[in-house]
């Protein structure tokens, strides 16, 4: 996927439903984390695939995932890098490893942690659950996670 294609599936503006995304955006304003999966042998896909990267099958569908997964990596963010950020910081970016093998990029959400000093409570490995937000602009909802 192309670096602008990345960037449009992480908005859930009309370029994600252009990229095929829609279906994602919409789920998460449900309060439900949606997938493709290949119907053919059953692999999960993230970013979007037309063809399942496991058996070459053009059969990809939407299923709802568990939500659950593992931090992979995460860094403490400091200085807003988007228009999101301004008055959330200090946030806590994180790659996520879901429970169905692939990884989602969000931020870890509702810590009760100074994350000046605190930060370390947040592992590698640590056990997250899905939870969704809904962006200031009113443009739709994203997934976010939270420590369990």
């Amino acid at each position: 996927m192309a670096a602008a294609e990345t960037a449009a599936v992480s908005t859930p503006g009309a370029s994600a439903a252009a990229v095929g995304a829609a279906p994602f955006f919409a789920a998460a304003r449900e309060g439900k984390l949606r997938l493709q999966r290949c119907r053919a042998c059953g692999t999960w896909a993230l970013p979007l695939r037309t063809r399942c990267q496991a058996c070459g099958s053009s059969a990809m569908q939407w299923r709802d995932a568990s939500g659950r997964g593992t931090i992979f990596s995460h860094a403490v963010l400091h200085r807003p890098y988007h228009p999101r950020h301004q008055g959330r910081l200090p946030l806590v970016l994180a790659q996520i490893d879901l429970a169905e093998g692939v990884r989602l990029q969000s931020n870890i959400v509702d810590l009760d942690l100074d994350l000046d000093t605190d930060a370390d409570q947040i592992k590698v490995g640590r056990e997250v659950e899905v939870a969704f937000e809904a962006l200031a602009d009113g443009s739709g909802t994203v997934p976010v996670f939270k420590l369990v």
